[in-house]
């Protein structure tokens, strides 16, 4: 049996469900079994009721990353200057009340479908690459995970990002861009990591066995900015229909990282 709501909980205004354990119910008399086993509320069975309060938490969380999975493909499609709060509403089917309930503008819409991105990115890519020991594999991995993420098309909040900041105010702005520029730091520090590698390797190997320059003639920084630029650049010409597709997309991209970071 699937766990209901209790037959009080439709009632206005209420926060906590009148049957919990021992409460007496609205009408009849009748209580909660303390064990609850077993007993009926208003001929609702008792057994698996759950409180209204957890239900309703539930909801609002599922109501509130509908309304940013929405507002975001709005975004993409129309840009954010053109969406309206009321566009987004009558795409939810919500009054713009009802829509207002959740959050108090689209300046706090944007901001977290910004920071959902920032979590998207923490979890499918800086999370898995963290955990490889060997520098040039962790940067392979990160190019191919960011890649699959900018390609993904459920994850609409990645492509506003990259493409929507500007309309933010500058104190959701500035928090914004910390964690952008934390993973800018990252994949900074990974490429000099990999440089540092590559330069003990030529090093035991002597100079005959190696073209490479002793150092390298691209920074660290300026490698950093390049990838990541040209990975947040392909939402822009990608075509799912086209030649370029993640398979040949990500090796490609990948020996231009590592030619460039290498010359």
């Amino acid at each position: 049996m699937l766990p209901v709501p209790c037959c009080g909980c439709q009632e206005p205004g209420r926060v906590q469900c009148p049957f919990e354990y021992g409460a007496v119910a609205p009408i009849a008399g009748k209580t909660r079994p303390s064990n609850g086993v077993s007993g009926t509320c208003i001929g609702i069975p008792v057994v698996n009721c759950l409180p209204c309060h957890a239900m309703a938490r539930e909801n609002t969380v599922d109501s509130r990353q509908e309304i940013l999975r929405t507002a975001a493909r709005l975004f993409q499609q129309r840009g954010y200057d053109a969406t309206s709060m009321n566009d987004v509403a009558a795409a939810l089917k919500l009054s713009k009340g009802g829509l207002y309930h959740h959050f108090q503008g689209k300046d706090e819409i944007l901001f977290e479908i910004m920071n959902h991105a920032m979590e998207i990115t923490q979890e499918r890519v800086l999370a898995p690459v963290r955990g490889i020991a060997k520098p040039e594999d962790r940067l392979r991995a990160l190019i191919r995970l960011h890649i699959e993420v900018v390609l993904s098309p459920r994850d609409r909040e990645i492509t506003v990002m990259l493409h929507e900041n500007h309309p933010l105010p500058p104190a959701l702005r500035k928090r914004i861009n910390a964690r952008k520029k934390e993973y800018v730091h990252f994949v900074e520090q990974l490429i000099a990591e990999v440089q540092k590698e590559a330069q003990k390797d030529l090093q035991k190997e002597g100079p005959a066995h190696g073209a490479r320059p002793a150092k390298p003639r691209v920074s660290p920084r300026a490698a950093a900015f390049a990838l990541l630029g040209m990975i947040n650049w392909i939402y822009q010409w990608y075509k799912p229909e086209g030649e370029l597709q993640a398979h040949n997309l990500i090796p490609q991209f990948t020996d231009l990282v590592f030619g460039g970071i290498f010359s």
